[in-house]
């Protein structure tokens, strides 16, 4: 997989790390970076994905119109994706969309519509990835879906009004879920 992202987005940034916690970062929104992906806490609200196997992985952060479709036109897309550097055909592979909000009002404010933006920049990225063959059209791909600023739980409210966890999962192959962390096990399973 690694060869194909490379041979269609050449200008990606693809970085190796093998860590035993991972801490995924939007600097974006504040104007003072992009997405980052530390071995250390950060100080900084993230996604944390511990990795006590020190499996490596592949990190591809999105920089803004990352993936394009045609000269001035591109897809939505989320943060980022990551995936084991074995790179085999049954390993995994995860997506992650973030939104820094500042409460649970305004996450889930109905003129926002910040869950159903997410889903759809998560399906769009990955329609993309299957579209120009880097990933195979019938592979599983997880998903993380997350308010990282927020210290309520979100899960229990986030797909309500959009299309269920079910449904993604069978009319994409994204297997999704709301929540901040997550857990590498092996090459090929995480937990989310």
């Amino acid at each position: 997989m690694i060869h194909r992202l490379k041979a269609r987005l050449p200008d990606h940034e693809i970085i190796e790390v093998d860590a035993p916690e991972l801490f995924v970062i939007d600097r974006t929104h504040d104007q003072t970076g992009g997405v980052e992906i530390h071995s250390q806490n950060p100080r900084f609200p993230h996604v944390y994905l511990a990795n006590e196997n020190c499996v490596a992985i592949y990190f591809d952060g999105f920089k803004q119109n990352a993936l394009e479709i045609e000269a001035g036109r591109y897809a939505s897309q989320c943060e980022c994706i990551m995936f084991p550097q074995a790179c085999n055909q049954t390993d995994w592979i995860l997506v992650i969309e973030t939104k820094y909000v500042d409460s649970i009002e305004n996450a889930f404010r109905s003129v926002n519509d910040y869950p159903r933006g997410m889903i759809n920049q998560i399906k769009e990225t990955v329609k993309y990835f299957r579209d120009h063959g880097i990933i195979e059209q019938d592979r599983r791909v997880n998903a993380i879906v997350s308010f990282p600023t927020l210290i309520q739980d979100f899960d229990s409210q986030f797909f309500a009004g959009t299309e269920s966890i079910e449904d993604i999962l069978i009319n994409h192959k994204i297997r999704i879920r709301a929540t901040k962390t997550g857990r590498i096990i092996s090459e090929k399973r995480v937990q989310i």
